[in-house]
Formats: C-alpha cells, sequence, structure tokens
C-alpha cells in the first residue's frame, strides 16, 4: 500500500534532521517513527539492531511527537523485548497439561488491561490502535506491544462472526450415542471433513458419544444429510442411536470453517449448492464473495491486500466489508483464543421439567450465563434445543472441578430441569469462539436490564 503524501514528507523531513536510522511502520492504518540503532553484544561477540519509538504521523503531515514518563519508561522496554523476541519474566501462574488444546505453556498473569484489549478485540478486531488504547486506558504508543503479547501468549486468532441467515442456512446439532462398539476418530474425522455444512465436531464422554454442529437449509435438508452421514460406508456398520436437534444459538457463535465459505462463495461451482440458497447467496457480487473468503481466513487483513491481489480498484475491499457490516451480513470482525489453557470442553444440558419453576428462576440463569471466566466469557457458546426441550452451555474448564461447581450452582439456583454433561474428548472438526465478548451487548443483559433487574449501562461503541 502507498503512504499518504504528507505523511511521506513529513517523514522525509524527520530522516534528513536526523543522524540515526529512521523506519516508518504502518500499522492497523497508523504511521509510527521508530529509531534503529546497532548494540555490540559482548556475551555474543555480535551487533543487534534494536528500536526506539520516537511518535507518529498524522494522515495530514503531523508528527506528534511521544512523551515520556517513568510508567512510559518501562512500557517502552517491554515493547523492545517483545518486538525483539526476547521474552519479560513476570511471577508464574499454574502450569497446565493443556492436551490437544494447546501446547504446555506459562503465560504471563493477566490484568485488568489485558482483559480490556481482549475485549475490545473481541467486540471489533478492527479497531483502530488509537480507540484501543482508549478503552484499555493506556497510551496509544505502548498498544501494539501489549496486543503482540497477547497474541503471541493466547495464541488469538482473527476471524469473523458472520449471519448465517443471510445465506439461506439454520443451525442443528446432532447427538449420537453408540450401542456398541464406537468408530474410532480417525473413522470420524475422514467422513465429517468432507461434509462442508458440518463446521463443528467432537467425541464426547456422556450420555453421547458425538456431538455435531451442522448447518442446513431446512429441517427436510437437515433430515436428508443426517441420513447420509449415518448411512455412509464407514459409520452404517455401527449401531447407534440418532438425534436431530434444532439449536437456536442465543449467545456467541461457531466459526465457519473455510472450507465451507469457498464452497457457499464460489459462484463458478456447477453443483446442487446454487440452487438450493435462496436468501443472500444469490444475490452476492464476486467482490463480496473475494471479501468474505479472505477474512473469514484472517479478519485482520488489510484491504488494500486484497485490491491488490485480485486486482479490484483502490477501495473496493474497504467499501465491500462496510457494506456487509451495514445489511447485517458480517456481524463483527472478532478473535478466538487458541492458548487458553484449558483442561477440556464442557458442555451443560439442562432439560426442563416443570415449565413454571424454570420460569420463576429463570433470572438465575441468566446471571450465570452473564459471568466471565478468567480470560473469556464463562461459556464459549448457548443455545435452545427442542427434543426434548432445554438448552445446552459449552463452557471451556480450566481448572479441576470447575465443571462440578458449575452444576452444583445452577442446580441449587435454577429449577424446574435435570442437568447433565459431556466432557469434549476429542475434536474432530473445527473449534469453537473463545473470546470475551462485552455481555452488555448480549440477550441476557439486555432482557435484565429491560425489566428493572439490574441497572441499565450504556453499552461502549466499538467503532
Amino acid at each position: 500500500m502507498g503512504i499518504a503524501g504528507a505523511v511521506q514528507a513529513t517523514f522525509d523531513g524527520l530522516k534528513a534532521n536526523s543522524s540515526s536510522r529512521l523506519v516508518l511502520k504502518r500499522i492497523r492504518g497508523r504511521y509510527y517513527v521508530y529509531r534503529e540503532k546497532g548494540v555490540w553484544l559482548k556475551e555474543k561477540q555480535k551487533n543487534k539492531t534494536v528500536s526506539e519509538y520516537l511518535g507518529r504521523i498524522t494522515e495530514t503531515g503531523t508528527f506528534l511527537k511521544k512523551t515520556m514518563s517513568a510508567r512510559d519508561d518501562l512500557e517502552n522496554a517491554k515493547a523492545l523485548i517483545a518486538e525483539h523476541g526476547g521474552e519479560i519474566v513476570w511471577p508464574k501462574i499454574k502450569n497446565q497439561e493443556m492436551g490437544q488444546y494447546g501446547s504446555q505453556m506459562i503465560q504471563d498473569p493477566i490484568n485488568e488491561t489485558d482483559l480490556k484489549i481482549l475485549m475490545a478485540l473481541s467486540m471489533n478486531s478492527r479497531l483502530p490502535i488509537s480507540k484501543i488504547a482508549k478503552l484499555s486506558n493506556i497510551k496509544e504508543q505502548y498498544s501494539y506491544s501489549r496486543i503482540t503479547a497477547l497474541e503471541k501468549n493466547f495464541g488469538i486468532d482473527y476471524i469473523l462472526e458472520l449471519n448465517v441467515q443471510k445465506f439461506g442456512f439454520t443451525t442443528y446439532l446432532i447427538l449420537v450415542k453408540f450401542e456398541d462398539n464406537i468408530p474410532t476418530p480417525n473413522e470420524l474425522k475422514e467422513v465429517l471433513a468432507h461434509e462442508y455444512r458440518v463446521q463443528f465436531a467432537a467425541t464426547s464422554r456422556g450420555d453421547y458419544d458425538l456431538l455435531i454442529y451442522l448447518l442446513d437449509e431446512n429441517s427436510v435438508k437437515a433430515e436428508d444429510d443426517l441420513w447420509k452421514i449415518m448411512s455412509g460406508n464407514t459409520l452404517n456398520k455401527y449401531k447407534a442411536r440418532w438425534y436431530l436437534i434444532p439449536f437456536g444459538q442465543i449467545n456467541s457463535f461457531v466459526p465457519l470453517r473455510q472450507e465451507f465459505v469457498g464452497t457457499i462463495t464460489n459462484k463458478r461451482q456447477d453443483n446442487e449448492i446454487y440452487s438450493t440458497f435462496k436468501v443472500k447467496y444469490n444475490k452476492l457480487k464476486n467482490r463480496e464473495a473475494i471479501l468474505l473468503k479472505e477474512m473469514n481466513n484472517n479478519a485482520s487483513i488489510d484491504f488494500a491486500k486484497i485490491d491488490s491481489k485480485y486486482k479490484l480498484s483502490n477501495g473496493a475491499a474497504r467499501y465491500t466489508y462496510y457494506s456487509l457490516v451495514r445489511d447485517g451480513t458480517i456481524i463483527r470482525p472478532t478473535i478466538s483464543i487458541k492458548n487458553l489453557q484449558m483442561l477440556y470442553l464442557g458442555v451443560l444440558i439442562v432439560y426442563t421439567t416443570d415449565p413454571k419453576s424454570v420460569l420463576e428462576t429463570r433470572d438465575k440463569l441468566l446471571f450465570d450465563e452473564l459471568e466471565y471466566g478468567q480470560v473469556t466469557n464463562k461459556y464459549a457458546l448457548i443455545g435452545n434445543i427442542s427434543i426434548p426441550e432445554g438448552i445446552m452451555l459449552f463452557s471451556p474448564i480450566l481448572e479441576e472441578g470447575d465443571l462440578d461447581k458449575y452444576i452444583a450452582n445452577l442446580k441449587r439456583s435454577f429449577k424446574g430441569t435435570i442437568i447433565t454433561s459431556l466432557i469434549i474428548t476429542n475434536i474432530l472438526v473445527g473449534s469453537l469462539c473463545y473470546r470475551r465478548f462485552d455481555n452488555t451487548y448480549s440477550r441476557q443483559y439486555t432482557s435484565l436490564a429491560e425489566r428493572g433487574i439490574i441497572p441499565y449501562k450504556r453499552p461502549v461503541k466499538y467503532e
């Protein structure tokens, strides 16, 4: 991407008046100036280049010099260490065996500033650095290094939250209980990975052995796809009870697999799916399809790179993005944390047995759903089920015994239900989204605030 003329002119003037090497870096649409110099490392007998942040240049060419304080000195040191691959040693938190959910690691202790940054990124991962700094109460020049450290510690992915109804899809769960033998994870993965409508699938321990999250056009098509999966050559030799359940998402979402987005946006394909999509798909423009594929893979991608890669006119990707946001196809660019030090994913299944008692104590469930974990929301996904009637809550479990505590708390406060649980043992396809969503935007908060159960709080604007 070219540098704005006023910015380049100011930077050229700074270079002309400096005896050191200056570098201009474009970070999230803003221009930052660094001074680079060589430092002799006596122990290693070699030179190393280090950077010092000097300030930023606005699009009008104004140079905003950084100010310094004792806190600034500490933050600048941290920024330099992080930028050059060094490690900052803090008091360490407990080590966890992460198994399939990530490698064994020790993270820096999370603090309130980090949580604010994670929430800002969760609500809009394309926020300008200046806005993230303001929301996090830190100076703008140090926001980038803090974000970079969080990306490294938590393995942050930048993803899209899309409205699947715009493409004519509804959401279903398939729950399976095998009677005798259980297919191997490899057998299951081989079958499910090729079903592009399957966005998430995992084996589990409890009332069900297999859980599948499916997108389909309608209940008839979902039944056809269920039959296709269960009667295929691999799984038809295993006796099992299969349940197809409408799943009404009421909090968070399941990230869409890149294979799925690539399939529904490829209008050149001559196959059965083109004729079945009745809503957004048939109206999808070529540049919209391009943008969705690129941003679903990396929601933080520079729009100029998309324009250049696909030879679009300057600004086309940016214009298309905001158009898809306005019409509700893109709900938000967000993040998902991969390295959460999670012991396992737990699933609480709450079956309704006494509707009257459920209604009388429902607010206690809403309060429970609004809680946060150590880093992310307490629940990564919540949805209503109707066969049987109830609700399912997916929770990352970070400490031994947490799942039992969650169940005990719900049983104690939320009446008229039977509560069981599943423990996810192996994720076969896809993933869930682990983030710190601002719950003032949730349906639970809105319900409680509108009825005066909790005081109304004006939502923060993440734009």
